[in-house]
């Protein structure tokens, strides 16, 4: 018989609770009490509540487990003194059911493992067991396997409905915080507990396919100026002008690259890395989001870490090279000589050759709106901007879409025995390698874009501009070669300093050798056909 214990707990959870009541959990108490009345068990000095927490999935915390545990094992001495239900121990377990302590075979062998040196018995509104006893661990592994597997039947089963929504009605789950620009009230509420506090509020249930105009208005106006040539900086200075995220913070690059480049802005879903039509209506169109991930992706390989905010002109990479260590990396720092009036250099982190930011700033800044004002550089940049295949981004998006009819189509031939799936693989792999190309040519685009905006500009209008857009023309523009200098005293030596012209060529080649791997392509599926 198995014995009475001196000072049992009582465990409850419960998997998804929409509105965070705690009502089921009241009952599984209630029920639980009535059985150690019914058992002859004292009253329980500690009850634990896992409200709205999975037991299936195994990186899922739940709180009032894992301090139950440290209760229950003597020898750990991991008691947690300033808590009320971890700083003593316990010796019995009371539950509603087995699959309300544990899903996961993993945490049932846990709990053994703890209970290998003593008789903890463990019971609930359904029978009794002890967790020392070798039939009673048998019976409950084989209890922890059937739950395992039934959850993982459901998970299966509403995976496959969250598929069929995709593909046919363009429904989608929406977890988590609220979408910034979708989710109008529907006029209906819920009750909602903060589980910290247990206040409840209420609040209301919106409808994630309905656009919130006003928030709506405003991605569309930063994604129009990203296209524009606009630094990160300059729109999150907008964003946060007009608005914060939903959940009340100041907008970061981070968050916005990923929410002006998620396909939900652009009226799709991503499943398996296919683009299905959404339900609801887009924000931009795909043409523009493919540009804005052309876009990013340029930015990101030349800055792979931007760190703090830019405050200088040339400071950085890939714009100043030092003649005598060929050094591409460049710092800014003030100078400590001796003698002299207290000024602000760029540094090569190589050789540490300096030159005079104030001197160098306007000499380079006087070159470029020298260029961008030149008629030949006009007519250039028109040439360039003109070469390769007009319309990427709508070459894209109508890639995208033969990709998503294609892997439909095999997904439905996939048990047809004439079939071959090598040729299935490379079908898709041939888009993957198309798309691919569009958009790194897009990038390049983006370039001329940013140096159409700014051609013709004057001076005034130029220190108008912000930092990076200012740094962004002159790394587009010139690769700034640094030399020693034999001149002394003040002043600037022109002969100290090469601009190289970058060709513009340049772009339209990267467009040409994409027009021409497409081409190839072309013909290889001519063949295969």
């Amino acid at each position: 018989m198995l014995p009475i214990p001196q000072r049992p707990c009582l465990y409850t959870r419960l998997s998804y609770a929409p509105d965070g009541s705690l009502e089921k959990c009241e009952n599984q108490e209630t029920d639980g009490r009535a059985a150690g009345l019914r058992l002859g068990w004292p009253d329980f000095c500690c009850v634990y509540v896992d409200n709205s927490r999975s037991a299936w999935q195994r990186n899922r915390k739940r709180p009032d487990w894992d301090r139950m545990l440290i209760t229950l094992d003597r020898d750990s001495g991991r008691l947690i003194l300033t808590d009320p239900k971890a700083n003593h121990h316990h010796d019995g377990i009371m539950t509603y059911h087995g699959d309300r302590l544990i899903r996961q075979p993993y945490d049932l062998e846990v709990l053994l493992t703890i209970a290998d040196t003593r008789r903890i018995p463990l019971a609930s509104v359904s029978g009794v067991k002890d967790l020392s006893s070798a039939d009673d661990r048998f019976i409950l592994r084989i209890e922890a396997a059937q739950a395992c597997r039934e959850v993982d039947n459901l998970s299966r089963r509403r995976k496959r409905g969250y598929r069929a929504d995709v593909e046919r009605r363009g429904y989608g789950q929406q977890g988590g915080s609220r979408p910034y620009g979708w989710g109008q009230p529907t006029g209906r509420t819920k009750n909602r507990r903060d589980p910290a506090t247990g206040a409840d509020s209420e609040v209301p249930i919106l409808d994630y396919n309905k656009v919130v105009p006003e928030e709506a208005k405003h991605l569309a106006e930063a994604a129009k100026k990203l296209l524009a040539g606009m630094s990160m900086r300059g729109v999150l200075a907008y964003m946060n002008s007009v608005s914060t995220t939903t959940l009340g913070r100041p907008w970061s690059s981070r968050t916005m690259w990923q929410l002006i480049t998620s396909p939900r802005v652009a009226g799709l879903i991503e499943l398996d890395g296919v683009m299905h039509e959404a339900a609801w209506d887009p924000v931009i169109s795909r043409e523009q989001r493919e540009a804005l991930l052309a876009l990013h992706e340029r930015r990101r390989e030349e800055n792979p870490n931007p760190g703090a905010g830019r405050r200088h002109l040339l400071s950085g990479r890939d714009v100043l090279m030092c003649h005598r260590c060929r050094g591409r990396q460049w710092g800014h720092k003030p100078t400590t000589e001796k003698g002299r009036a207290r000024r602000t250099v760029y540094y090569c982190q190589g050789c540490r050759l300096s030159r005079s930011d104030q001197h160098l700033d306007a000499y380079v800044t006087g070159r470029v709106l020298r260029l961008l004002n030149s008629p030949r550089f006009l007519a250039q940049l028109q040439a360039a901007a003109s070469d390769g295949t007009p319309e990427l981004a709508a070459d894209i998006a109508a890639l995208e879409e033969r990709k998503r009819k294609t892997k439909q189509q095999l997904e439905d031939l996939a048990e047809h025995p004439d079939v071959d799936p090598a040729l299935a693989m490379m079908s898709l792999a041939s888009f993957d390698r198309k798309i691919t190309l569009l958009r790194s040519q897009m990038a390049m685009s983006a370039t001329h874009r940013l140096l159409t905006r700014v051609a013709g500009i004057s001076l005034e209008a130029w220190q108008g501009e912000s930092i990076d857009v200012q740094h962004d023309v002159v790394a587009a523009l010139f690769q700034i070669e640094v030399l020693p200098t034999q001149r002394r005293g003040p002043g600037f030596d022109p002969e100290s300093v090469k601009l190289h012209r970058k060709s513009l060529g340049a772009t339209g080649s990267s467009a040409v050798d994409a027009q021409t791997q497409l081409q190839k392509d072309a013909q290889v599926d001519a063949e295969q056909r």
